[in-house]
């Protein structure tokens, strides 16, 4: 399966969730650079191989169910200021060191 394409992470936060005044490229600025940012209908939009969610857009009441808002992939990390999404987990596994 030559050139399979890799999986990638979806991040959709609600504008209800959003803080007023998020820039685009504040949000940009955080990414990979093969990582697409839209704001759609006031929505934010994020999709790559693993996307940056940070604290500081979010509204308060909203950070603690910020994983909901990753429609593919899966919350890899979260810390009290971001939340990092991966595309889909391996389908192998690494196998185990001999010691």
């Amino acid at each position: 399966m030559p050139d399979e394409p890799r999986g990638q992470a979806e991040v959709l936060i609600p504008h209800g969730w959003l803080l007023p005044n998020l820039s685009l490229d504040a949000v940009r600025s955080l990414q990979r650079g093969d990582t697409t940012s839209d704001l759609e209908k006031g929505d934010l939009r994020l999709a790559g191989v693993e996307v940056l969610v940070a604290r500081n857009w979010v509204k308060e009441e909203f950070w603690p169910r910020i994983q909901d808002a990753v429609h593919k992939g899966y919350a890899a990390e979260k810390t009290y200021t971001f939340m990092r999404a991966h595309a889909d987990r391996r389908r192998s596994r690494r196998p185990k060191k001999s010691t």
